[in-house]
């Protein structure tokens, strides 16, 4: 149970109920993505991975029962024409009867109703067979002879004409469009009889909602409606590439359905990082990787022993380090100012050129009911203080400062990002570096500023990667780093996730030596007499060498001239079929 936190509101005499009767109510569908080593609990809304009561649902391996995450939330941030500042949050709120987000797409000038709302408190899932099937039917002759598979023809992809017979209600026909799919016949719409399918990035199964922050008065945050609605796309790939395996992404699209462009625009996600015991936690940041990450605060989790933690089940002496990396942060104006140092333009301005932002800022506080220390880290509580912590500030809007707790008012030394050393230095800015104390904090890791114009769309991609057992205290850094920098490249790599080829990762395929070490073979058998290729490619996905028209059983690799790190492999078979898999080299 999360530190009796229902008991807790119950104390304290909050009532559960929305404060407003007006259009849409909370939204009460939740869906699980459990595809591969995880299993990551969805509800809907701007809410991540725990139940909407007192449950963290990020279980980790998922033959287990210990979770590695608790919750997490949408924050998103911004001004409008006349200098008011619009927020929508997600925390804990649902347990208070509160929300700042409702199911369902808005209309061009940013309305819904109750009705529609009510529609889309859904999930639509899709899975990598259904896609084979449809594709492979359509693919034989190019006409649709067999059934649909289901799944295939509820998508919701733009203007799909099934929608009304098998989910219930028409789509909206959009410029900025609906679930993702692969049209086929380049109409701009999604009719699977005309052989479009699903576009879910060939992960072997995915998880597709949409949301807005229109639907009802903002009770949990207490800001002004933004206007905004977002779409998701959470997704998993089965793999027997560990890291892989142990990933789960989400893609994020921002639609500004309002009437008036929002600027200065943060968005952030909200994380309660409960790694197994709640109560001896740390955490930190790579801002040169766009990671936040948690570990544990000792070698062993739990606090007398492994069974003390309130009765929540720990990871006790088996510890693992969990990341969030930012793989594609949303597009941003800057100008050039001093020294071609770049900024964000003020409200109103163009700027010269459009970057990727990545993460902006990496903070922390302390949730409520719980006695801080002397300095402005409290729960946030009022609009302002929702987009302090977006900007990489403290509830006060004062500046973040290098070293400690990250708090001196007299010191000018100024950073976005709290904690950014590796906790395995000694001398480095972690929580291992200055001994904390552990306990139960929420972080915030912050992406902006942008303008998003009416009808504009911004999007970012995250991954969530879960490394086992990574030896405390004061973890080595580089051992997630090494993870992450592997489902990058797999993320990035066209030839393993292009939607023109459906990739399989269950090969037999053996490798004798792995690592690859100097001077060294490396045999890879089991091939068969299939294999139309094989070509290796380092982490950024550049090409490294080609092997074509492999008629034999195996193939021999020569160290030679390949780069020290991970190389991976992409076997081609004559039938079409592609396998993926890594090989490390020393």
């Amino acid at each position: 149970m999360k530190k009796n936190l229902t008991l807790l509101l119950c104390l304290i005499g909050i009532l559960g109920t929305n404060l407003s009767s007006a259009q849409c109510d909370m939204t009460t569908a939740q869906a699980e993505l459990d595809a591969n080593n995880i299993r990551a609990r969805l509800p809907h809304g701007g809410s991540l991975w725990w139940d909407g009561s007192n449950d963290g649902k990020y279980i980790a391996p998922k033959d287990g029962n210990v979770s590695a995450l608790f919750a997490g939330g949408l924050w998103i941030g911004g001004f409008d024409p006349g200098g008011n500042l619009r927020i929508a949050a997600s925390t804990y709120g649902k347990l208070l009867g509160e929300a700042d987000y409702w199911a369902g797409p808005l209309t061009e000038t940013g309305t819904t109703t109750a009705s529609v709302c009510n529609d889309y408190d859904r999930f639509w899932e899709m899975t990598h067979d259904d896609i084979l099937t449809h594709r492979a039917d359509f693919e034989a002759d190019g006409t649709v002879d067999g059934p649909i598979p289901e799944r295939v023809l509820a998508w919701p992809g733009r203007g799909n004409p099934n929608s009304l017979t098998i989910n219930g209600f028409e789509l909206p026909v959009t410029a900025q469009g609906m679930a993702p799919f692969v049209d086929v016949n380049a109409d701009g719409l999604y009719t699977p009889q005309d052989g479009d399918y699903p576009d879910i990035n060939n992960a072997e199964s995915a998880l597709w909602y949409v949301f807005n922050d229109a639907g009802n008065v903002h009770t949990e945050s207490e800001g002004e409606p933004l206007n905004f609605e977002i779409q998701v796309l959470a997704y998993a790939y089965v793999s027997g590439t560990p890291e892989i395996n142990n990933s789960t992404f989400y893609d994020y699209k921002i639609v500004n359905r309002g009437i008036e462009a929002i600027d200065s625009t943060f968005v952030g996600l909200w994380i309660d990082p409960d790694l197994g015991c709640i109560l001896d936690d740390y955490f930190g940041c790579s801002p040169e990787r766009d990671l936040v990450y948690t570990y544990n605060s000792d070698a062993l989790d739990g606090l007398s022993d492994c069974d003390d933690c309130l009765g929540i089940p720990t990871y006790c002496e088996t510890i693992p380090m969990l990341g969030i990396k930012v793989l594609d942060g949303p597009l941003a104006a800057r100008t050039f100012g001093e020294n071609d140092a770049l900024e964000i333009p003020q409200i109103g301005e163009p700027g010269d050129t459009i970057i990727e932002t990545g993460m902006t800022s990496f903070t922390f506080h302390v949730p409520s009911g719980i006695s801080p220390p002397p300095i402005p880290v409290f729960e946030p509580s009022a609009p302002a203080e929702y987009y302090s912590y977006l900007n990489g500030r403290w509830t006060d809007d004062t500046r973040m400062t290098v070293g400690g707790d990250g708090f001196n008012p007299n010191s000018t030394d100024y950073t976005n990002y709290v904690f950014p050393d590796n906790p395995a230095d000694p001398q480095g800015w972690s929580m291992c570096g200055i001994e904390a104390p552990s306990g139960d904090r929420r972080i915030v890791m912050g992406m902006g500023g942008f303008r998003l114009e009416p009808g504009a769309v911004n999007t970012f991609s995250l991954a969530v990667v879960f490394v086992e057992d990574v030896p405390h205290p004061c973890p080595d850094l580089s051992i997630l780093e090494s993870a992450v920098d592997l489902v990058e490249a797999f993320y990035d790599n066209n030839p393993m996730t292009s939607t023109e080829e459906i990739v399989h990762h269950d090969s037999q395929v053996r490798m004798q030596p792995n690592p690859l070490v100097s001077s060294g073979q490396l045999i890879l058998t089991d091939l068969g007499n299939q294999v139309e290729n094989v070509n290796l490619y380092n982490i950024d996905g550049q090409l490294l060498r080609q092997y074509e028209q492999i008629n034999a059983g195996q193939l021999t690799i020569e160290r030679g001239d390949l780069p020290p790190g991970l190389v991976i492999y992409k076997l081609t078979t004559k039938q079409a079929k592609v396998y993926t898999g890594k090989i490390l080299v020393h």
